[in-house]
Formats: C-alpha cells, structure tokens, sequence
C-alpha cells in the first residue's frame, strides 16, 4: 500500500483509539477511586474496618483482574449490547475496556493510599476530622503522585487492550494492524500502526511524568512531618495539599477528556448510510470502490464495516446493528441459519473467490506423494471445500455420498498423504512448512498468488456453488437502499473493476442466487 492509503487508515485509526481509552480512562477513574479507597478504609486498622465488606469488594476487583481482556470482551457482549444498543464500534467497545480497567486502576489506588503517610491521618483526627475529611484532606491530597502515576499505567494498558478489541469491531489502531499489516501482509501497515502505538503510549507517559514530577516536588517543599508538628503544622500543610489538589485532579481528569473531544469526531452515525459488514479482501475493496466511484451517481451512501470474523456480521445483521453484509456463500450462510437460527437472506451474486492447491515443493500435483502434508482450512465449508477440491484433482477418494461439509473422517483413501487442519487465515503463513497448502481466494491475494496462474489446481468458476453474495436480515430485500447496492454489485462498471484488479484471482459471479 502507498503512503497516501495508509495515511486515512492510521487517522481514523487513531481518532477510534484516542476515543475509546479516553472514555474507559474516565470511567475508570471515576469507578476504581472509591473502590480502592474503600478497599483501605474497610480493611484491617482501617477507619471504616468491615472485614465482610473488605472480603467482598477484594474478591470483586480480584475476579475483575483475573478474567483474560478478550474473554470478557466477548463475555459481555450482550451486556455492551444493552448498554449502548450494540456491540460494534468504538463506543461499543467503550463498555468492556473500562469494565476491565476498574478493578486494574483500584488495586493500584490502594497501593497508592497506603503509602500515605500514618501520622498525617492521626493528626488530622486530632483535630476533629472526620473520615471524610481523611479522606479528601490528607489520604487522597497525599496520594496524588502515585494516583496520576496509576492512571497514566492504566490508561498505557487501556491502549493495549483497545487493540484486542479492535479485532473484533472496536476499530483502532489494533484492527489497521490486523486487517489491513497482519491479514494483508502489508509489512509497511504493520510497522506504521507500531510507531503510531508507540507515539501515544509515549505521549502518556511523557505528560503522566511530568504531572507527578511537578505534584512531588510540590510536597517535598512542604517539609517536616505532620505527626511530629502538631495541629497547627498540620493544618498548614493540609492547605497546602488542598491548593496543589484541584490542579492535580483537573490534570488527571484532562487527558482522558482531551481524548474523548478529540475522538468525538469519528462517532457520528448517519442514519441514512447504508452500513455494510464485509472481510476486508476483496469484499470491503469492492465495496469502497463502489462507494467512491459508484454509489454518488445513484445517491447512496455507504458505511463500510470490517471484520475479519464470519460470525459478527451475520449476528450484527440479524439485530439490526448493521444493514447488509458482504462476505459469504450460499452453503456457508444455510450452515449459518440452521444453527445460530438467524433469518439472513442473500440478494445478489457478486463475485467467487476460487480455492486453490498451492505448494512452494511440488511443481506439479503428481509430485504430491505418499508422506506429503497437506493444510486445509479447519473450518466446516472451506475444509468441504478443499478435500473435494484434492479429490477432483485425484489426489484423495472421499466416501461416496461426501456432502459440501465434508471433513478428513470422510476419506475414504488419502493415498499416504497426510492433514494439517489450520484457521483459513493461517494457512497462507504456513505455506513454507507443508508440501502445499488449499487457500481460500481472500487470503491467496492477501499473499500474491493467483489460482489461476500459480496453483498446481484450483476450483472452476462455471457452475460453482460459493459465490459470494450481499445478504440481509429477511424483509428487508426491498429496502430502496439494498436494491440500489444490489444493482451497483452487478453493473459492467464493477465487472472490468473486478478483472483488472484481481486478474481472475476473483472472478465476478453476477446474478441471482440459486438454491
């Protein structure tokens, strides 16, 4: 990819991420204060001793702590959908980063409360303070250097994390990485996204330093001990503390705001775009350049939503949170609703992506011999897919009556060669260390093979079955937008698109879908 497509992806990128950590870092501030506070004061010798209530808010933030971030990112997803009304999208993600932050920004409030000093709390009780006055006198005023130093840790991890979420329809930094450097093999993506990342956690330590540098020295000028002064030492001290507080707090609170303004700008929803799910190759390239070259001319806007996931855009479809997606075949979508009991339905046929046998050791099939291995998709269409693909090549026998989803217990003659199951997406990368490799039409691209000049075989175009076609939820064909998409997925201008781009690594598949 050149410099100028990069540069769209890294800013919307990074408006995605700045928007999310922002967010999360506030919540998580302002849920993981009073819980780490709550955490001292409850425990033993606390002001507030409660063993029970200690026990239980302990456990809490420690199972909060314990659970991997991609585990609860998909655990909560019907509590994000309830939340925000969908799980897609950087606000979305919003819900889980800062549910998994809280408990991380607490234990480090309490790590940062007990390092107060026990004397200052014991003056302040002399003079008839209170426990609120503890707290918001001397125990939080005296933290703060350790508190800004424990958010600017979490929201570093936040960013991390708001990768992961990326990756399955957060958007940010982490999903250009992995859609459009690790999906793509775009070496040049991978290592700007990188630099980006590093720019920012850069950015956050620099400014978390600084504030902390600025709030010790602050409370080094102060000097003495409060204990060791008496009240009026005291007192004097606590107006100090009370002073260099609101600056400290309006600190700590302005990066995370300063990023929510910022990211602002990349959460507005169109109501009147038509928002499309799709695999980043081919299917969302087909769609952009319909979308920029296309969709003005027949007044149709359209959102482009990726994923690299085939389950997301088919539940996004059936809940509404997307119009229409663009990545499946017929038999992968009838697998679909049978067992996740959605109601998609495909509307045009657009274009076939062919499988292809590849092999960086055989220069002809008959060089596949007994002790070979061979890697096909693992999952249950494309894996069909690739063993009647070997079968027609006469390289297995599959028992008769072997169906589309047929599987490596269905040979019935393997011929001495041997499988390696892996993840579609995986089997490109595992081409040099097997004696060749079935890769779906996608991810051939993805590599720089085509199956029509580079494979030892490959699936015909005529007649085949797993087109893929623009699909949505059930009643919703006749929407005026859909059918103007529709018509723009099969007109002569995307077919010369389609064969000058792909060279027949993609072929155009128009039409409607049969069966």
């Amino acid at each position: 990819m050149s410099w100028a497509e990069i540069q769209p992806l890294l800013r919307d990128g990074f408006l995605d991420t700045v928007y999310m950590v922002g967010w999360s870092a506030l919540i998580a501030l302002i849920g993981g204060l009073p819980l780490g506070v709550l955490l001292v004061l409850t425990d033993k010798g606390g002001l507030l001793r409660n063993a029970p209530v200690n026990k239980v808010v302990g456990a809490v933030v420690n199972i909060g702590r314990s659970l991997p971030f991609i585990i609860l990112l998909i655990a909560l997803i019907p509590f994000t959908r309830f939340v925000v009304g969908s799980f897609i999208g950087p606000t979305a993600a919003i819900v889980p980063l800062a549910i998994g932050a809280i408990p991380f920004f607490a234990r480090l409030v309490e790590a940062a409360v007990r390092e107060v000093d026990r004397g200052l709390v014991e003056a302040v009780q002399a003079m008839g303070g209170g426990t609120p006055t503890v707290v918001f006198k001397a125990l939080l005023p005296q933290a703060l250097p350790s508190l800004v130093a424990g958010l600017t840790t979490t929201v570093i991890v936040l960013i991390g994390y708001s990768a992961m979420a990326g990756t399955v329809g957060g958007g940010g930094l982490g999903a250009v990485a992995v859609q459009y450097g690790y999906q793509r093999f775009e070496t040049t993506v991978m290592i700007a996204t990188v630099v980006a990342l590093i720019v920012i956690v850069t950015a956050v330590q620099l400014v978390g330093d600084a504030v902390v540098r600025a709030l010790s020295a602050r409370r080094g000028g102060d000097g003495g001990s409060a204990g060791a002064s008496g009240a009026r030492g005291a007192r004097g001290r606590l107006a100090r503390l009370g002073r260099g507080r609101t600056v400290a707090v309006t600190a700590a609170v302005a990066v995370p705001l300063a990023l929510i303004g910022y990211g602002l700008a990349s959460g507005d929803d169109d109501e009147q775009t038509l928002r499309v799910a799709a695999s980043p190759t081919p299917h969302a390239e087909i769609l952009e350049y319909v979308d920029k070259h296309l969709a003005g001319k027949a007044d149709l806007k359209l959102d482009i939503r990726k994923f690299n996931d085939y389950v997301v855009p088919n539940t996004a479809t059936e809940s509404g949170e997307v119009d229409a997606n663009f990545f499946q075949h017929k038999p992968y979508l009838d697998d679909f609703n049978k067992k996740k009991n959605t109601h998609i339905v495909p509307v045009v046929n657009v274009e076939l992506e062919p499988l292809g046998l590849y092999s960086k050791k055989a220069d002809s099939l008959k060089e596949l011999t007994a002790g070979k291995t061979v890697a096909v998709p693992n999952d249950s269409t494309n894996e069909g897919r690739a063993l009647h693909l070997l079968a027609d090549s006469g390289l297995i026998e599959l028992e008769r009556g072997a169906g589309p989803e047929a599987t490596l217990q269905d040979i019935a003659d393997a011929r001495g060669l041997k499988f390696k199951e892996l993840e579609a997406a995986s089997v490109p990368r595992a081409l040099g260390d097997v004696d060749a490799a079935v890769i779906n039409g996608n991810y051939a691209v993805d590599t720089g093979l085509n199956p029509s000049k580079d494979a030892l075989a490959s699936e015909k175009v005529k007649g085949n079955p797993y087109a893929n076609f623009l699909a949505v939820k059930d009643g919703h064909q006749d929407d005026p937008r859909v059918r103007k998409l529709a018509g723009l997925l099969n007109s002569p201008e995307l077919k010369k698109f389609i064969e000058r781009k792909y060279q027949g690594a993609i072929a155009p598949a128009f039409g409607p879908v049969r069966g």
